[in-house]
């Protein structure tokens, strides 16, 4: 009786060992897949922060041509003033 417990015992032992290495097989694909997620959200993260660079230029430029356009369109109100006030002055003499 004594046999058949020890031999239960081992077999127990035995599953344990295999299921302790089935674990470490586990654990090192999910670490390995963690590496790669870790990897991709760096280059993500990378790429977001690109394109906000891109966006927030984009947005200076836009303004840029908007305060030009505002300047053109001052400048260009002034010269036809100036041309109005010219046929005044001619029609004058």
């Amino acid at each position: 009786m004594e046999l058949n417990a020890f031999e239960l015992l081992e077999k127990k032992i035995d599953l344990l060992f295999e299921l302790l290495h089935r674990l470490k097989q586990e654990n090192q694909e999910i670490r390995q897949q963690n590496s790669e997620l870790k990897r991709v959200v760096e280059e993500k993260e990378k790429l977001l922060l690109v394109s906000k660079n891109e966006v927030e230029k984009y947005q200076t430029m836009q303004h840029e041509i908007a305060q030009y356009k505002d300047k053109q369109d001052r400048v260009k109100a002034k010269v036809e003033r100036l041309i109005e006030k010219m046929k005044e002055f001619e029609s004058l003499e």
